[in-house]
C-alpha cells in the first residue's frame, strides 16, 4: 500500500479476467498522484503464466466467484476505514458483490461484468471468447486471452503496442469463474454472481466504453438502472474494454478523481430495483 492522505478514504483496486494486480498499475498511479493510500489486490490462484505449475493451474481452474469475493472482503476489513474499492471488467462484478457484504465509502465500476439478471452475452462476447468456450467442462479448465482476442475484444480501440502488452502480461483465468458469469443470465438469485444491490449503502460510479466488445454499453446502462439514483453512468465514446490504461484513460483518470473528490455524490435515495 502507498503512503498518501491519511483523511482521504483508502481505495482498493480489484483486476479483471486473465490480469493481475500489475495490470492496474495507470489505474494504481492515477489514485496514487492524488494522494490517497492505494492497495491493488491480485485475486486468488493468480499468477504470471511463468509462474504457474500444474498443481497452481488445477487450483485456479477450480477457483469460484465466492473465493475472490472472500479475498476482496478480506482485503476490505485489512483497511483503517471503508475504502474507494475500484474493480475492471469482473473485478467490477466482484466489487459490487464484496460491497454488498461490507461497507464501502465509494464503489467505481468500470466496465463491468454483468451481474447476475442481466444479459451480458452477445456474438461479439463470445468471439472475444473465442476457443475458451469450446473447453469442456469448462468449469475444470483454465482459461487465456490470445492477441487475437485482445486486438478484436478487449482492446479494440487501443494501439498495436498497447494490444500486445495486454496480451504479454496476461494470465490464465478460472473456468469454473468463467462457467459461473456465463451461466448468471440463467441462473439469476440461484447464481453466484447476483448482487443483492439493496445492501450497498454507498454512492457508486459506473464507466463504460461505446466500443466495449465484451461488457458491452447496454450492460452498464443496465446496472445504472438497478441503483437508480444512487450511481452515476457515464459513457466513453470510442473506449474499448480497456478502460484502466491507454488512449482513453486521460479522460476515466479525470472522471473518477472529480467524483471522489465531490461532496455531491448521490445517496441511496430514488434506487431502481434490483429485480
Amino acid at each position: 500500500m502507498t503512503n498518501g492522505d491519511n483523511s482521504k478514504a483508502p481505495v482498493l483496486l480489484v483486476h479483471g479476467m486473465w490480469s493481475d494486480a500489475n495490470t492496474l498499475q495507470e489505474l494504481r498511479d492515477a489514485f496514487d498522484d492524488a494522494g490517497y493510500n492505494v492497495e491493488a489486490l491480485t485475486l486468488p490462484f493468480h499468477r504470471s503464466k511463468q509462474e504457474h505449475s500444474s498443481s497452481s493451474l488445477a487450483a485456479l481452474a477450480n477457483a469460484r466467484l465466492e473465493d475472490y469475493v472472500d479475498a476482496i472482503v478480506e482485503a476490505i476489513q485489512r483497511q483503517p476505514r471503508p475504502p474507494i474499492l475500484v474493480g475492471h471488467s469482473m473485478g467490477a462484478l466482484l466489487a459490487q458483490l464484496a460491497a454488498a457484504k461490507v461497507p464501502c465509502e465509494r464503489l467505481i465500476l468500470l466496465s463491468s461484468a454483468a451481474p447476475a439478471g442481466i444479459n451480458g452475452l452477445g456474438i461479439s462476447v463470445i468471439r472475444t471468447l473465442g476457443r475458451n468456450m469450446l473447453r469442456f467442462p469448462l468449469w475444470k479448465k483454465f482459461t487465456e486471452m490470445r492477441l487475437a482476442n485482445v486486438q478484436y475484444g478487449v482492446a479494440n480501440r487501443q494501439t498495436p503496442e498497447v494490444q500486445k502488452e495486454i496480451t504479454d502480461s496476461s494470465t490464465y483465468e478460472s473456468g469454473m469463474a468463467t462457467f459461473q458469469i456465463s451461466m448468471a443470465p440463467l441462473l439469476g438469485r440461484r447464481s453466484a454472481a447476483h448482487v443483492e444491490v439493496s445492501r450497498i449503502q454507498c454512492p457508486v460510479l459506473i464507466i463504460g466504453g461505446t466500443e466495449d466488445r465484451i461488457t458491452p454499453l447496454r450492460v452498464q446502462r443496465k446496472i445504472a438502472q438497478r441503483f437508480g439514483d444512487q450511481a452515476r453512468l457515464v459513457e466513453v465514446q470510442g473506449c474499448c474494454h480497456w478502460s484502466v490504461g491507454g488512449r482513453y484513460f486521460p479522460q476515466i483518470r479525470a472522471t473518477m478523481l472529480d467524483w471522489v473528490a465531490s461532496s455531491d455524490a448521490p445517496t441511496v435515495a430514488g434506487r431502481a430495483s434490483a429485480a
